[in-house]
């Protein structure tokens, strides 16, 4: 016979949002049970930069920026062109502040740049993002000694353990949950409350386009991100959104061996014209550029790569510019480039001439031949067809270079419907009991068809603060928190 457990709330994930969720609820005198089904606490905080956002913070202040959570929401809807949900981007920057502020009572090692203003994704028009000077490792280095803490207490953590589907009281509450533990075994976990924050599926190349209009997957997600908690809602009668709300990151490299799975961030190439101007040409495999690759809006590049076949596209140079440019992959060393090039990345493709070059990287021959006698023309003249201003040198001198870049993501578009007090949507409206708040209610929800600076970590973050206080029946006003 199936055996039985009891809680008082459970958390599914033990990540952004999972974490913050079991420390408030704990701390509030519920008994917790986390469910996570990688080996370690964390999520992709392992993996993200953890940008955070907060329009009227103490930094802010002290820098004498004036901003607020009006002129953060203000921001939000222009860089998402009005795409994200009004109701819930209010609710996450009007939380950001105090997100913020507690992060730096407890401890977090924010890097002396912050905030500022970043271009990796579509500019705020004021200085409004932080980051830690360990990127998403800062933010567990606040978490988990609390979440340690509470562990010794009134928190069940078990690590390997999978949701494998919601236990239905009753139409509109849920009354716990099913797991598959380590060992194997399934388990009922009779509980008040539950709060899904297991995640998204930027892990699940097989579940990415059934849930994102078709688009390919290729990002540094981590495989453990495949989506079980969403399938698990929908199949307790939850409904998903956001499915055509997608926008790829501007680049990206395959790991050798994988069909989807990129390098980390951290080893992408420098295509942000703000920190390193263009040298090189980006083609499609046709072999034409499609964009003007200093293109100030990371946005309007990123959409002209959606239009692209497969969201792929190659970043074209000669051996000058190798030489004479700023380094394209910073992280890379000569050697490194040296062995990818010469065979040991099917991504990076080195030959003598152009049809060399292109029959190697997969682009028309013809196509590419035209392209960069058409962009040398520009380079003489200085005028370019896209508006292109860096015009540095031309492609002339052998050896010719093309190393492959995907439209990348590491978080899902897609996510479960939630209401304004993050109640997961049913067919009949909300379910009472069920809350889901990070990456699970999907990326677009915050962000809209865009990448808006701050609007998945900090709203994790809060979100799930703000989970753990309701499920205690504790006040969840920014000011108490």
């Amino acid at each position: 016979m199936q055996r039985t457990t009891a809680t008082d709330l459970v958390v599914v994930g033990a990540g952004t949002a999972g974490l913050p969720a079991a420390i408030e609820a704990a701390a509030h005198g519920l008994k917790v049970t986390v469910i996570e089904k990688a080996d370690r606490v964390g999520g992709t905080l392992w993996r993200s930069w953890a940008q955070l956002s907060a329009g009227g913070t103490s930094l802010q202040r002290a820098k004498g920026i004036r901003d607020s959570p009006d002129l953060h929401f203000d921001d939000v809807m222009r860089i998402s062109r009005n795409t994200a949900d009004p109701e819930l981007v209010r609710l996450a920057v009007d939380h950001a502040p105090a997100t913020v502020e507690w992060l730096l009572a407890q401890g977090f090692d924010m890097h002396p740049d912050a905030p500022a203003v970043l271009h990796f994704h579509e500019p705020y028009l004021l200085p409004r993002t932080y980051w830690g000077r360990n990127a998403g490792r800062s933010v567990l280095e606040v978490l988990v000694p609390a979440f340690e803490k509470a562990c010794g207490g009134s928190v069940t953590l078990e690590l390997g353990a999978e949701l494998t589907a919601f236990r239905t009281a009753e139409r509109g509450r849920v009354a716990g949950v099913t797991i598959r533990d380590a060992d194997g075994a399934f388990r009922d976990v009779d509980a008040a409350a539950v709060i899904l924050t297991s995640g998204g599926y930027a892990g699940n190349p097989e579940l990415f386009p059934r849930l994102t209009s078709g688009a390919p997957l290729a990002g540094p997600a981590s495989p453990g991100a495949e989506g079980s908690g969403i399938l698990a809602a929908v199949a307790a009668g939850g409904r998903v959104r956001g499915q055509e709300r997608f926008l790829p990151t501007y680049g990206g490299v395959l790991r050798p061996g994988s069909t989807w799975e990129t390098v980390g961030l951290d080893d992408y190439p420098a295509l942000t014209p703000q920190s390193r101007a263009p040298w090189e040409i980006h083609v499609n495999a046709r072999g034409e550029r499609f964009v003007a690759e200093d293109a100030p809006s990371v946005d309007d590049r990123e959409n002209a790569l959606l239009a692209q076949p497969e969201l792929k596209f190659w970043v074209v140079y000669d051996a000058a510019i190798r030489r004479s440019a700023p380094a394209l992959f910073p992280t890379w060393d000569d050697a490194d480039l040296d062995r990818a090039f010469q065979g040991g990345h099917p991504s990076f493709a080195v030959a003598g001439d152009l049809a060399t070059l292109a029959q190697a990287a997969g682009i028309d021959p013809g196509g590419l031949a035209a392209t960069v006698a058409a962009y040398n023309a520009a380079v003489a003249s200085g005028r370019d067809a896209f508006g292109r201003a860096c015009l540095p040198a031309p492609i002339a001198e052998p050896p010719f270079y093309a190393v492959l870049n995907h439209g990348t993501t590491l978080k899902s578009p897609a996510g479960l419907a939630v209401d304004g007090r993050l109640r997961v949507l049913g067919p009949d409206g909300p379910f009472e009991n069920l809350w889901a708040a990070g990456e699970v209610i999907g990326g677009s929800t915050l962000s809209g068809k865009s990448f808006v600076s701050g609007m998945s970590v900090t709203p994790a973050l809060g979100f799930g603060r703000m989970l753990g206080r309701r499920a205690a029946g504790a006040s969840t006003e920014p000011g108490s928190m």
